[in-house]
């Protein structure tokens, strides 16, 4: 066949990447201890969940008055490196502290980042030196012309200048630990649920009309098994040769990362499979009673068995809405403003969790569901509740799934397990 007639192949899906985030800058009045220790925090927080974070914060040691310190030091948040950035000048000095040959010192920390392209360059604040153009604002625009996600903070005397060096191109942030993390995005949270599975060998893979399976061997140390709901119900059990062979951090990056709705589903039930594991503890009862008691409005996103005995004034949406009921589209006019919203945790598979959760933001959110991964890391994405399911007898869950049960058919077989977010303090 001539060149010019053979057929194309259809163009590969990139992967499912979050998005780029414009600059995050918190914005603080005179002072910034607080806003120091905020941005310390949430790097320290990423870091620990493993996300790669690079650039420096700011610690001060022996206050001298409310808007400086004796002691500043820039440090370096991959190494822990800290680099001595303070003048001194004497304690009845007015002048400005800050030595810029301890800030330049420190610039290696931010220029290693950059060429690493970190998940989040952190860089302590925009002040007097980065407003007049030196300190740290090249290094700042240089993150910027790269995407490379940057968090920084802005005192309220120089907004004007940091307006001006980014064009307008930044989201102003509170400081607060909540507006960091709607900054950082719901989408990163499959990301930051991939980061903490486990490399360990998988077992068995079932894939059945309506549910999906994948359990780790029992002799890795980190035995499991893990469900998820397929978005369309098949004819059948699926072959799993796709998946054989591979581990459990593999296919838990299907779900991170693919677009294929088998592979999506699979992936969900690999994430499942590490922290649904035996042996979790938690409040027992159905997930939807969580808002019985909730005076204002209640949504429910999902079909759910027992809705309308258990919480008969809530507003249902569906992507297959029945009388009474609301079609998908209506997430973007009943979420906001809701006190309550009970989510499905299907919406993981298919994609759509991420913006319920920021059409939702402010209300009691809770994911309910066998395939709810039961893990803490999730409320930092403004979930307060998590329902999921833990498998005790795993050979007839698998047995279910493979003859095409569903949720019903092998729930005798484990138990239902809820995790509430710890209150703030």
């Amino acid at each position: 066949m001539p060149p010019s007639l053979s057929p194309s192949l259809p163009p590969a899906l990139s992967p499912a990447l979050p998005p780029p985030l414009r600059p995050g800058a918190v914005i603080h009045g005179p002072g910034s201890v607080g806003v120091d220790r905020l941005l310390d925090d949430f790097a320290a927080e990423l870091i620990r969940r493993g996300f790669r974070v690079g650039g420096l914060v700011q610690r001060n040691h022996g206050a001298i008055d409310d808007a400086c310190a004796e002691v500043m030091e820039l440090v370096d948040v991959a190494t822990g490196h800290a680099f001595d950035i303070t003048q001194r000048l004497g304690r009845e000095s007015q002048s400005c502290r800050v030595d810029p040959t301890g800030v330049a010192d420190a610039s290696q920390a931010v220029r290693r980042a950059l060429a690493e392209r970190v998940d989040l360059l952190v860089i302590n604040k925009f002040a007097g030196l980065e407003a007049t153009g030196d300190g740290l604002i090249d290094e700042m625009l240089a993150g910027i012309a790269d995407g490379i996600p940057l968090l920084t903070s802005v005192g309220s005397r120089y907004l004007n200048e940091w307006q001006a060096a980014t064009g307008g191109f930044s989201d102003w942030l509170a400081p607060t630990m909540e507006a960091l993390w709607r900054w950082w995005g719901p989408q990163r949270l499959y990301e930051d649920l991939l980061l903490g599975v486990a490399d360990v060998p998988v077992r068995r893979v079932v894939v059945g009309a309506q549910w999906a399976l994948v359990e780790t061997d029992e002799g890795s140390g980190r035995s499991g098994l893990g469900v998820a709901a397929r978005q369309t119900p098949g004819n059948g059990q699926e072959p799993t040769e796709r998946w054989a062979g591979r581990s459990l951090r593999d296919l838990a990056a299907l779900a991170a990362r693919g677009w294929d709705p088998l592979d999506l589903v699979v992936g969900m039930a690999a994430i499942n499979a590490h922290y649904n594991r035996p042996g979790l503890t938690g409040a027992a009862g159905n997930g939807l009673d969580l808002f019985a008691g909730v005076e204002g409005r209640v949504v429910v996103v999902g079909g759910f068995p027992q809705i309308a005995s258990r919480l008969p004034r809530a507003q249902v949406i569906d992507m297959a809405p029945r009388d009474g009921e609301y079609p998908e589209a209506a997430c973007d006019w009943l979420l906001p403003g809701a006190e309550a919203v009970a989510i499905t945790a299907s919406t993981f598979a298919n994609r759509t969790l991420p913006r319920l959760l920021r059409v939702a933001a402010g209300a009691r959110i809770a994911l309910i569901g066998p395939g709810t991964p039961l893990t803490p890391r999730l409320f930092a994405y403004g979930i307060e509740s998590l329902a999921g399911f833990v498998a005790e007898d795993r050979d007839a869950v698998a047995r279910t799934i493979a003859a095409g049960g569903g949720s019903r058919d092998f729930h005798p077989h484990g138990r239902m397990v809820t995790l509430h977010r710890p209150p703030i303090s």
